[in-house]
């Protein structure tokens, strides 16, 4: 979720998401700050083509994955 407690993507990562425990994987918040990109497509692009971001990769974007 990010600060706002809107869902984000499973497929969304940054740095900090690589740092937390496993146990905590499951429920980990993004920062505002946070650098982001696609786990699916590794890069900063989603799968349609369209910036990675914690606005970005919410509920009705095609490629959204709940986590």
């Amino acid at each position: 979720m990010n600060e706002n407690g809107m869902p984000v993507c499973k497929r969304l990562r940054s740095r900090a998401f690589y740092q937390a425990e496993p146990e905590e994987a499951e429920h980990f918040e993004f920062s505002p700050e946070s650098s982001c990109w696609c786990a699916q497509t590794v890069t900063i692009l989603g799968p349609d083509d369209v910036l990675c971001s914690l606005d970005m990769c919410r509920p009705g974007r095609d490629c959204f994955e709940t986590r």
